[in-house]
């Protein structure tokens, strides 16, 4: 008898920024499997979107099905009450602190039987990691999760740190690295001192204050130009103007690709992250990275020594005057460790793990109709 293909529901808060990103690549690592996605629109959403970082990929060559949540999380616990029966999947995957809180809440009430499925969680960055909100709201968020633990079959981290804060929990953790498929062709320098080139979001988590900081610490060689590629908090951008920042904006993929060919290098500011895809896009370019010190990146193993601005003002000084970062090696194995056939082997992995502890399932009704796209974009933020 041919054996099914087994199918494996990500469900997300939202397709947008670097989680939809990660999801992408995901899926584009294991197409031995068959990926169903669930998500919750946002209202407004505006510009027509790809889901692929670097190429225009719509919903149906990844998806065998999707399905637009919409609304709000309610709406997203509602949907995929639905989907659990209609899609039948061996695994949920669950991505992001929200849709991790919805899915491992409606989950064991509805499917958590013999031949349920396995819960796979990505915090893609745990809330309580913030550091732009009160004690007592970090304190709810921490116990929000340790709530839900106990119904995580295994948690797919992007980063040892996210693994470790994981298994505090008393989950089961595995690290699987972030990759980019986007190559992006430098041309060959012929002097040091260019541009310096940030991609995000502007706001507290990319910390637009600490770039501040560092370029007031680091007096401008004749020529250099400093980009900050995105858009978000208009004081953020007005600040960041006013300093001597190009705030582009919200770009494509393929224009972050060109601003990040034409720089010198890469500057990363954020007070917390997981394992930013703007980070692995910039090293594949080969362009040298100049990234905060902060506990995410250093257990992905660059320079835990650029924690202050005034280090990492040093750091871009170095960079901006010979063309490579003061400890190469660290950002050459860093790339290393982050290639698609790496992810590739280790999601492979854990799904296998996830799909070795659970019986194979009751056979699927049929998709409901509702809410699918065709085509989302994943924004620079």
């Amino acid at each position: 008898m041919r054996r099914e293909t087994p199918r494996i529901l990500h469900v997300t808060e939202s397709m947008n920024g670097g989680t939809a990103a990660a999801i992408v690549e995901f899926v584009r690592s294991t197409p031995q499997f068959e990926h169903h996605l669930l998500f919750r629109g946002r209202a407004g959403g505006g510009r027509a979107r790809t889901v692929a970082p670097d190429l225009p990929v719509r919903f149906e060559d990844l998806f065998a099905g999707s399905r637009d949540a919409g609304g709000g999380l309610l709406s997203l616990g509602r949907a995929l009450r639905e989907t659990l029966p209609a899609v039948a999947p061996r695994i949920v995957h669950l991505h992001g602190g929200r849709a991790g809180l919805v899915g491992r809440t409606v989950i064991p009430a509805v499917a958590r039987s013999a031949t349920g499925p396995a819960i796979l969680y990505t915090p893609h960055c745990f809330g309580f990691e913030r550091t732009d909100l009160p004690a007592v709201a970090l304190r709810l968020l921490r116990g929000a999760e340790r709530a839900v633990a106990a119904s995580t079959d295994l948690a797919v981290c992007v980063s040892p740190r996210e693994a470790g804060l994981a298994t505090e929990f008393g989950i089961p953790a595995v690290v699987v690295p972030n990759t980019t498929r986007a190559r992006t062709a430098r041309p060959d320098r012929t002097r040091h001192v260019g541009s310096v080139v940030t991609v995000g979001r502007v706001g507290a988590q990319k910390d637009f204050e600490f770039l501040l900081r560092v370029k007031a610490l680091l007096p401008d060689p004749p020529g250099v130009t400093w980009t900050w590629v995105g858009d978000g908090d208009p004081r953020g951008e007005a600040a960041l103007r006013a300093a001597g920042v190009r705030v582009t904006g919200w770009r494509s993929p393929a224009e972050v690709r060109n601003h990040l060919a034409a720089a010198d290098a890469y500057l990363h500011t954020a007070a917390w992250d997981s394992c930013p895809l703007p980070l692995l896009e910039a090293a594949a370019a080969g362009l040298p990275l100049v990234a905060r010190s902060i506990p995410a990146l250093d257990s992905l193993g660059l320079d835990p020594d650029l924690g202050t601005a005034e280090a990492v003002a040093a750091e871009l000084a170095t960079v901006l005057a010979t063309g490579r970062p003061s400890r190469p090696r660290l950002q050459e194995a860093f790339a290393a460790r982050h290639t698609p056939q790496a992810q590739a082997a280790a999601l492979a992995d854990a799904y296998a793990t996830a799909l070795g502890a659970i019986p194979a399932p009751v056979p699927r009704a049929s998709h409901p109709a509702a809410g699918s796209l065709t085509e989302v974009e994943v924004t620079r933020r």
